[in-house]
């Protein structure tokens, strides 16, 4: 099989093409992949925690995840290390992006990468060479120094924020739905807005127009959504606000 190496990253206009020029211009072998990018609300580490948890869920055994979304004043440590967990590679700053992937997936091995300093564009110079050694087999002790588990930064998410807007406007949430009935009305609060909505377990079988709470695709989460509309463009809401509701 492949080794395949996916970038998450904020990074999506011609960066991307330089990161992915870099990992070529370094691979020497047809059996590595690059795989389409991997985008992420910009500076959201937040959002970087879903969608890397996200696509670790579809990815195979023995993938590289290198990720790219650093919003720090100061600057973190690089980890580079291996999940217990489908054998995952990974890269990336030590600002809590991990925080739901370790938990899910576990920490084999973890090293802080050796820092060559500061440079403009970190992520080209010295994060992209770094993850095609990586996915070319070089030893991770090779690349770095042990890093102490207990040094990981952990990001707190509470209940009801908002982790992922899609482009359709459809805000994936954390949390649970007990005690709901197909039908029941709800009561929705954000941003100190109050939203008269639905539950229901397809939300497309709703009216155009209808604010509905249903069980989404990923992991279980909730999900509210305007049916047919750009809900969260219309509350202008953003990752990491919090959704609350109860049944009427």
């Amino acid at each position: 099989m492949k080794k395949r190496i996916v970038f998450i990253t904020d990074c999506v206009d011609v960066a991307y093409n330089e990161l992915r020029g870099v990992i070529l211009s370094n691979i020497k072998s047809d059996e590595i992949v690059v795989e389409p990018l991997v985008p992420v609300t910009p500076f959201s580490i937040i959002n970087g925690n879903f969608v890397l948890r996200l696509v670790a869920d579809a990815y195979p055994k023995g993938t590289v995840f290198s990720i790219i979304l650093n919003p720090m004043k100061e600057r973190p440590a690089r980890l580079i290390g291996k999940t217990k967990k489908k054998d995952f590679y990974f890269m990336g700053a030590n600002t809590g992006v991990f925080t739901w992937f370790f938990r899910d997936f576990g920490i084999e091995k973890l090293y802080e990468l050796n820092d060559p300093g500061f440079f403009p564009f970190g992520g080209k110079y010295v994060h992209a060479p770094a993850v095609a050694q990586i996915a070319m087999g070089k030893p991770l002790n090779r690349l770095g120094n042990l890093f102490g588990i207990e040094k990981v930064v952990n990001l707190d998410i509470p209940e009801g924020t908002i982790v992922h807007i899609d482009n359709f406007g459809l805000m994936k949430f954390v949390g649970e739905l007990k005690g709901l009935n197909e039908g029941d009305k709800l009561n929705v609060d954000i941003n100190g807005k109050t939203l008269k909505a639905v539950y229901a377990k397809r939300m497309m079988s709703r009216e155009t127009g209808e604010w509905v709470i249903y069980p989404g695709s990923s992991f279980g989460l909730p999900e509210l959504g305007k049916v047919r509309e750009n809900g969260a463009k219309k509350l202008n809401v953003k990752i990491g606000d919090i959704i609350t509701f109860k049944k009427i």
